[in-house]
């Protein structure tokens, strides 16, 4: 077991249901800021003339993930906003590093709410995980739909094909981001709600079913 596993396990067993949720809602900020940090951080290496730009989105962009986590849902629409922003400063981050994204938002966003960062979190690991480790080759698709009663995401991403897949999966299933949205799921939507995230050869995939709640 890991630190992470180790920390998120202990205080898991040591709150009750409604401090848990508050907990991995809280866990979900040190996650984003260290990986934010690192990102800033090999930034700062290369002496990119875009280090200003990057630290003013990161300030900006670490407010609004602490204005999320202080409220139980937030609307779709402010997620994906959320999202694209992040994605703005990944392009930054990555610098000379190309990859090729495929970006697809359908249906009705609007009247529906998510738990703060859960959609943020699959996608933030996409990128850890597969586009940051596969420099100018990377490529990552989001496909996101709001359909009837039900929000449909699908995430696919590049993998280096000299990494075990079996080490992908136990990282992405276990880690604390994966973690903390699967109890935060579990607490908005009982048994409501599917999530499954595999590597299939060089591509790993999540996908997550939901259902449709009034903002």
């Amino acid at each position: 077991m890991n630190l992470d596993q180790y920390l998120v396990s202990r205080n898991f067993q040591q709150a009750d249901n409604r401090d848990n949720l508050e907990l991995f809602k809280n866990l979900l900020q040190p996650h984003f800021l260290f990986n934010s940090l690192n990102n800033l951080y090999a930034l700062s290496l290369r002496k990119s003339d875009e280090t200003p730009e990057a630290i003013a989105g990161l300030s900006h962009l670490l407010e609004r993930v602490v204005s999320f986590t202080r409220r139980d849902m937030v609307p779709l629409s402010e997620e994906i906003g959320l999202i694209m922003d992040y994605i703005a400063l990944e392009k930054i981050w990555l610098g000379e590093c190309s990859f090729v994204m495929d970006f697809q938002v359908k249906g009705d966003t609007e009247g529906v709410s998510v738990p703060p960062l859960t959609i943020y979190t699959l996608i933030e690991n996409a990128f850890k995980h597969g586009i940051r480790k596969c420099p100018n080759n990377g490529w990552i698709t989001i496909h996101l739909v709001v359909k009837d009663d039900k929000i449909l995401l699908k995430v696919r991403n590049g993998v280096q094909s000299s990494v075990d897949s079996h080490d992908i999966a136990s990282v992405a299933n276990t880690g604390l981001g994966i973690e903390a949205v699967r109890k935060m799921l579990d607490s908005s939507y009982r048994k409501q709600y599917h999530l499954d995230a595999r590597s299939i050869g060089n591509v790993y995939a999540v996908d997550l079913i939901i259902g449709r709640v009034a903002a």
